[in-house]
């Protein structure tokens, strides 16, 4: 039956005039149908079919039971999709496609039962095919809570640099993509663009610097300058987060201890994850093709003019007070279009953390952590050079800190002289606190928390030493209170409850036999015979005063003479005692002396 319809019919009329004839129609008059409708548009069978569900039409036929299943196996499946996954260039270029994939596997005994097309069909139904490969991953989209929560920076080489002369070069994109390293090597001093941006309002700060690479100096620099307060740029104040480049982070070691003095979380991006900092990249576009393409119309001569036209552009953008140009900062959920500066204008006083003298600034970026060794009232002395006074700090409330232990500590330009004391425990992981310095009587000296005669006694808390020490005392007098372990200490009661055979032991130690060694005899010497001297007249008489408790008599003195004529020895000091006093039965037996 051929399809009879008015020029001025629309598909759809047609189509709903088609599936009405086709409700009407038996099997064999609906194919007919649909191959006339075929022939008609030049469509395919699907196409027809599709457009006939367009409307609302449905054959009526069942289900298959099987839909959605397959003979394919899903290793090999899963593998031709990783082998396209693998075969993505970085330009987005596909090199590996389903056929040369499955013929590899195929050759690697893997099982390919289905056609290269229905391969591509199951990939694509199961989102594995190379245009779901090619997808971005899902983004998260982010916040900050205020002007000033969250700073992004970003350095990137500039385009323009500077001839000897001073004569201003801008590097073509068709020269400097064509050739690029080629065209860079020809610069010795590159001009590179740092660009700050300020999550919350999106207002933008740029200075460039003329130097060979990327340098901690310029970082600093720059970020010293973008958290200053300048004459006509209402952006200024340190932020709570920084938001930088990983490579950058893992090169400036100095500059992350001066952040951390300054209370800056700092949290490096993936590298290569541009969204990461959406807000920064941004930024770089907006330099680059609102200020740096003025630079063909209108050149500068050298790096000092460049930043000075710099800073009169982003100041103008930021504020929307550019001629003719909407700079206004536009967001889904903005009632209307605000300029940046109006949104940053609406920090809170304790939002904004005004940076200390450059000065200071500076030193912490010279500066490094110092080490102290914790003292017997637990606590350590620094000197702030914040503050520039010695200032003490107790750190009993930190767990794990110890008498005599070595910490580091690094000086915060905020909080009145707080620093940072981190140490590292016996496993490498560190442990960091902001710790307050104590604050004392300026007249007599004394700390505000130590204890009050009469009042109050404090006690320190037990370190990990002490912590330690009574565990094991516990150990070895179980059961027993701290004054009761004393006790026991000094009467030498046996620890363990007396369980531990510490030497008894040894008794039924079978010893290895070993081979007895020959010797030589040892050839000692006749043993010394130490001449004794005998007590000078004087000597003796005063010893023997003092025996006696008197002085001796003429007759005594002449008896001694003659019982010792060679002089009396130190141990005949009694027998004379005994002669003289008439004890002694017989006269003493004189006594050579040689």
């Amino acid at each position: 039956m051929p399809i009879e319809a008015p020029s001025s019919l629309t598909i759809a009329d047609e189509m709903r005039s088609l599936a009405r004839q086709l409700d009407s129609a038996s099997h064999r008059e609906k194919g007919v149908l649909i191959e006339q409708a075929m022939q008609h548009y030049g469509w395919s069978r699907a196409k027809v079919y599709s457009q006939l569900k367009a409307i609302g039409w449905t054959s009526g036929r069942k289900v298959r039971a099987d839909r959605g299943t397959t003979s394919q196996n899903m290793e090999a499946l899963a593998m031709v999709s990783s082998f396209e996954r693998l075969g993505i260039r970085k330009n987005g270029k596909a090199t590996m496609k389903t056929p040369l994939a499955t013929s590899i596997l195929a050759q690697n005994g893997f099982d390919i039962a289905v056609s290269n097309s229905r391969i591509n069909t199951l990939m694509r139904d199961r989102q594995m095919h190379l245009a779901a490969q090619k997808l971005a991953t899902p983004s998260q989209r982010m916040r900050s809570l205020h002007p000033n929560h969250v700073h992004q920076v970003d350095p990137s080489l500039c385009l323009v640099y500077y001839l000897p002369n001073g004569e201003q070069r801008i590097i073509r994109d068709d020269e400097f993509y064509k050739n690029k390293l080629e065209s860079l090597a020809k610069v010795e001093f590159k001009v590179w663009r740092y660009v700050l941006t300020d999550h919350y309002s999106a207002s933008i700060i740029v200075k460039y610097y003329q130097a060979k690479g990327e340098t901690q100096a310029n970082l600093y620099d720059f970020l010293l300058y973008c958290w200053s307060k300048k004459d006509g740029t209402l952006l200024h104040g340190v932020p709570r987060l920084l938001i930088w480049d990983k490579g950058s982070a893992n090169s400036a070691g100095a500059i992350k201890n001066a952040l951390r003095s300054l209370d800056v979380q700092q949290i490096p991006h993936t590298a290569g994850n541009a969204r990461a900092k959406g807000g920064v990249e941004n930024g770089n576009n907006l330099v680059e093709t609102l200020f740096e393409s003025r630079l063909r119309l209108e050149p500068v001569n050298n790096v000092d003019e460049l930043n000075l036209a710099a800073e009169h552009w982003y100041n103008a953008y930021n504020a929307n007070a550019i001629p003719g140009y909407d700079s206004r900062l536009k967001r889904k959920h903005m009632a209307e279009p605000m300029a940046r500066y109006g949104l940053w204008q609406m920090i809170r006083k304790e939002q904004l953390r005004i940076l200390p003298d450059i000065e200071v600034c500076r030193q912490l970026l010279s500066g490094t952590d110092v080490e102290r060794k914790v003292m017997q009232d637990l606590t350590v002395s620094f000197k702030n050079p914040v503050t520039k006074q010695r200032q003490y700090y107790d750190l009993r409330h930190i767990p794990g800190i110890h008498i005599g232990q070595i910490v580091k500590v690094s000086p915060m330009v905020y909080g009145a002289g707080n620093v940072i004391v981190s140490f590292s425990n016996y496993l490498g992981e560190e442990t960091s606190q902001i710790v307050q310095p104590i604050t004392g009587d300026a007249i007599s000296g004394f700390a505000d928390t130590a204890a009050v005669f009469g009042e109050s006694f404090k006690s320190q808390p037990d370190t990990v030493v002490e912590q330690a020490s009574k565990a094991a005392d516990q150990l070895a007098y179980p059961g027993m209170s701290a004054e009761q372990i004393e006790a026991a200490k000094r009467s030498n009661k046996v620890p363990f409850n007396g369980r531990i055979n510490a030497h008894s032991h040894l008794a039924d130690v079978q010893a290895p036999a070993f081979i007895e060694r020959p010797g030589e005899m040892l050839n000692v010497p006749n043993r010394l015979q130490i001449e004794v001297k005998p007590l000078s007249n004087i000597e003796a008489k005063v010893k023997l005063r003092n025996l006696l408790g008197r002085t001796l008599t003429a007759e005594e003195s002449e008896n001694l003479k003659v019982w010792y004529p060679e002089g009396i020895l130190e141990d005949q000091l009694q027998e004379a005692v005994l002669a003289l006093e008439g004890k002694l039965e017989t006269a003493p037996k004189l006594v050579a002396v040689k």
